[in-house]
């Protein structure tokens, strides 16, 4: 799984990018109904079908499920590019060409739009439909229910997702005697001191660490308690299920009323009505509930 997590967040980029600014008044403010829910009733990755990467050079986009990395080339021509890539500890939505590693299902959704890709190697994945029953049941009490129950129902739906993408680096609070204190600095990553008294510190560390980090010590590393500290994740589903949010934003960010979308809602210089308003999941409900922003910049 560790060579999956690096290569699923690992990319590279070459394009060029600009920056969005946008004005408008009398805007309206539209959320959409619990999105990563939504996009949780999506076919998942569920298991390898290699257990290593494969070459994707002669493989079609259309008949490959899973993670690739690949060229894109985004025509320098369009207004709104829709396929973000993370430079520099920020994300950005670039024109022209670069190289990335991105999921297939968010690659199709671009390839309509007229983004070129070409397959390189990647992880393939069968296909299960993972999440319906448990989204289904607790957003029924949600949609259907007050208060506390409400509240309970809507933790379980927001909650799952953050799971699978938990960092697989656990952390451990201990109370170390201020004599044994060097010994622990030596040893361990240590994430924060917390003086309790003259004897002792209370010390945040790392349970268990990576083998990223454990090339960047100088010294041994020694456990401290289990050798067996797991963090269960699953950076597969969790990167399936923000690739499909954002496939459900693309239409919004691309209606020309849209003046700027945020992970789930947006700001439109017109009202929306029809079917995409409701209580449904992924439905859009008017935030602001007929109000509207008298002015804004983007």
């Amino acid at each position: 799984m560790k060579s999956i997590v690096n290569f699923i967040r690992d990319s590279y980029y070459g394009g060029g990018t600009d920056v969005y600014k946008a004005y408008g008044e009398n805007l309206h403010y539209y959320d959409v109904n619990s999105l990563y829910p939504y996009a949780m009733l999506k076919p998942m990755p569920h298991n390898l079908k290699y257990t290593k990467l494969i070459d994707l050079t002669k493989r079609s986009l259309a008949s490959f499920f899973g993670f690739a990395l690949v060229e894109v080339n985004c025509p320098l021509n369009m207004l709104r590019p829709v396929l973000p890539f993370h430079k520099e500890g920020k994300t950005i939505y670039p024109v022209g060409n670069w190289s990335g590693v991105y999921f297939s299902e968010e690659l199709k959704a671009v390839e309509k739009l007229g983004y070129e890709i070409r397959l390189i190697k990647g992880f393939e994945f069968t296909q299960a439909n993972l999440f319906e029953s448990y989204i289904n049941h607790f957003y029924e009490i949600k949609k259907n229910s007050i208060g506390v129950e409400r509240n309970m129902a809507k933790l379980q739906l927001n909650n799952l997702y953050g799971y699978f993408g938990r960092k697989q680096v656990g952390l451990t609070t201990l109370n170390v005697n201020n004599n044994e204190l060097n010994k622990i600095l030596l040893t361990r990553v240590v994430k924060s001191l917390t003086p309790i008294n003259d004897n002792y510190t209370t010390v945040l560390t790392y349970s268990n660490i990576n083998y990223l980090m454990l090339e960047k010590l100088n010294n041994q590393f020694h456990s401290i308690g289990s050798n067996k500290h797991y963090i269960m994740s699953n950076v597969a589903i969790a990167s399936a299920v923000t690739a499909y949010a954002r496939i459900v934003m693309i239409p919004l960010k691309l209606d020309s009323d849209t003046l700027y979308t945020d992970t789930d809602s947006i700001f439109t210089s017109k009202p929306i009505d029809g079917d995409s308003l409701g209580a449904e999941l992924g439905q859009l409900k008017d935030e602001l509930n007929g109000q509207v922003v008298k002015e804004a910049y983007f």
